[in-house]
């Protein structure tokens, strides 16, 4: 029986790369995006058979809604990838407050929202796995460099409920993840980043469907590294 994996911002970039490499390892992938039809060309561009269902992180009756559609077609989740995400440019000297609500509100707020009505479908798997996308940038190291404050506070804080929620959930049968997919050539970042979208899908993809990776920690390269 295939694997139902929901893949949030799937209409670009690593999104879009981690919904094509699970559905090469027979997935059944539900890419979710706020447009719909930039959904649809995405999917359309890399013609494979993913359900584009409208998803925006931001509004939580959007997320309602989407959790209610998964409940009524699939009745679980096996994968979900909190992979939605935007950028903010700001040091945190600028204080700049409608930047670091914006980029909290989707980064870290919008991947704790779908993951409390998606969380019931998840315990109906028998081999449930969380897998949230963040970056090195929000690590211990990362934030004591400085810059782009909204964007690091927010993968610190979603590191923290990585964390959080692992050491919750014990031994249950639900795994938690942190993964840092590198500086990578998307519309964030940018041509000039060292990593294929290809590379740094890959350990999202090995998270969702490798054996025995213990919960709860932070990986790169699939290899775990420091918070």
């Amino acid at each position: 029986m295939s694997k139902i994996a929901v893949v949030t911002g799937a209409n670009r970039g690593i999104g879009k790369e981690i919904a094509r490499q699970l559905h090469e390892k027979e997935f059944i992938v539900i890419a979710g995006s706020r447009n719909v039809d930039k959904g649809l060309k995405a999917i359309s561009d890399l013609n494979i058979d993913a359900e584009v269902s409208q998803l925006d992180i931001n509004d939580e009756q959007s997320i309602v809604e989407f959790a209610g559609h998964m409940k009524k077609d699939y009745g679980r989740v096996d994968v979900l990838v909190n992979n939605a995400a935007i950028m903010g440019d700001k040091n945190m000297l600028d204080f700049d407050l409608v930047q670091m609500r914006q980029v909290l509100e989707t980064n870290f707020w919008g991947a704790v929202t779908l993951t409390k009505y998606l969380f019931p479908l998840l315990k109906k798997s028998d081999d449930a796995r969380l897998i949230n996308v963040s970056s090195g940038m929000g690590d211990i190291g990362g934030m004591q460099s400085g810059g782009y404050a909204a964007y690091r506070m927010s993968k610190w804080m979603l590191n923290g409920f990585t964390m959080l929620l692992a050491g919750e959930l014990g031994k249950n049968k639900i795994k938690v993840y942190s993964m840092c997919p590198g500086w990578v050539r998307t519309d964030m970042g940018g041509a000039g980043a060292s990593r294929s979208v290809e590379q740094g899908a890959d350990t999202a993809v090995w998270l969702a469907t490798a054996e025995n990776i213990p919960s709860g920690k932070f990986y790169r390269d699939r290899r775990e590294v420091k918070y």
